[in-house]
């Protein structure tokens, strides 16, 4: 997973993934099949840490609403900031790298952003929007999100990440 969301699909070799498991090229195609099986493979484990772990802070009650939007928001320039990590995300990596191109990727980020549309729209609702703002905004979010994360990719400086995630917050909070 490590070695596709940093480098990509077209970016990783099987001697880079065979450098990074251990494994050999017979036991590589033995247990997961082709280098798209095996890129499905991670995209699928990053869905079930990364985006199912963001679902699950968006829906943790013990936490202001408020807070919970705040902390996603921010996690593109915290990441940056405390880790020095540009990779940022894979779903949204898979979106640009291989979405298009390929059916099976396009359904697996749908599925993945659909998990965090319906959480941050959830979210919304608990923060007073009725379903069709909250809807709208939490479309809003996610996009904003996503963009953050490519851009953090990209280069883009913290302040200008900042500045994003406290407008999303504006428009949801009031």
């Amino acid at each position: 997973m490590e070695q596709f969301w940093a480098h990509g699909y077209d970016g990783t070799s099987l001697s880079d993934i065979m450098r990074v498991t251990g494994l050999g090229k017979a036991s590589l195609y033995a247990g997961f099949g082709n280098k798209q099986a095996m890129y499905l493979r991670a995209l699928g484990l990053y869905e079930a840490q990364e985006v199912d772990g963001g679902v699950a802070m968006l829906r943790n009650l013990d936490v202001p609403a408020r807070e919970r939007l705040r902390m996603l928001m921010h996690a593109p320039a915290d990441t940056l900031e405390t880790l020095g990590d540009r990779r940022g995300c894979f779903l949204c990596n898979a979106s640009t790298d291989r979405a298009a191109l390929d059916a099976d990727t396009a359904d697996a980020v749908r599925a993945g952003y659909a998990k965090l549309q319906q959480a941050l729209s959830d979210l919304m609702a608990e923060l007073g929007h009725d379903d069709a703002a909250a809807t709208r905004v939490s479309a809003l979010a996610l996009t904003t999100y996503s963009g953050m994360r490519v851009m953090a990719r990209a280069g883009i400086d913290i302040a200008t990440l900042r500045a994003s995630a406290d407008a999303v917050l504006e428009a949801a909070t009031g």
